[in-house]
């Protein structure tokens, strides 16, 4: 038996021989996002096979759904976790690749030794400040840096004043340099920045 696994259900539609028969609808939602809004994922999976029944009637029986479990304060967004969790084609080969040595080419990677980031296998032409902030915080992963730490540390940059107000500024240059992963660089609600350990991300120190 041939099987074609696809992202996009219209690129079936040249292949004669073939005929899709399903889908997966991967859904990054923690359970307690759920709970905020008042329920829990089983009843989340039950209203959308309800949904799927009244669509159309009789296929809500021809359904399964997955459980994705991570470790707490496992970073990146629920999708990208809930895709690598579950073993979608796509998510997988991403990652495989970049843990490659050969070739990282997807993925960040930090090189502390060269001081340089590469995001998707392009470099982030970051600045000497925003390297170092990046650095510190992946250095120290799952600790928490205030401001004034952050601005106060030891810094080899020239030209560069920081202060508590101006790391913002950095944290939102050095976010809007990775784009897809801005998320390992985590906002501690009234206190500062972490980094968190995350699938796609390669730290080399």
């Amino acid at each position: 038996m041939s099987l074609v696994i696809t992202t996009k259900p219209e690129a079936v539609t040249d292949l004669s021989d073939k005929e899709a028969r399903g889908f997966a609808f991967y859904v990054g939602i923690s359970e307690a996002q759920a709970q905020q809004a008042g329920l829990s994922l089983a009843e989340i999976v039950a209203s959308l096979r309800e949904h799927l029944e009244q669509l159309a009637p009789g296929t809500s029986k021809e359904t399964y759904a997955a459980l994705a479990l991570a470790q707490k304060n496992t970073g990146g967004k629920s999708l990208d976790i809930t895709r690598l969790a579950l073993g979608e084609p796509r998510a997988t080969k991403k990652l495989e690749i970049s843990k490659s040595d050969n070739n990282p080419a997807f993925g960040v990677v930090i090189d502390f030794q060269r001081q340089r980031v590469f995001v998707d296998g392009v470099n982030a032409d970051l600045t000497c400040r925003e390297f170092e902030i990046l650095e510190t915080l992946s250095a120290n992963p799952g600790r928490t840096f205030s401001r004034e730490q952050l601005a106060n540390a030891d810094s080899n940059c020239r030209d560069t004043v920081s202060n508590a107000r101006t790391i913002d500024v950095h944290i939102r240059r050095l976010r809007a340099k990775l784009p897809g992963y801005e998320d390992i660089v985590r906002t501690v609600r009234g206190t500062g920045y972490r980094y968190d350990k995350h699938p796609d991300v390669l730290v080399e120190s």
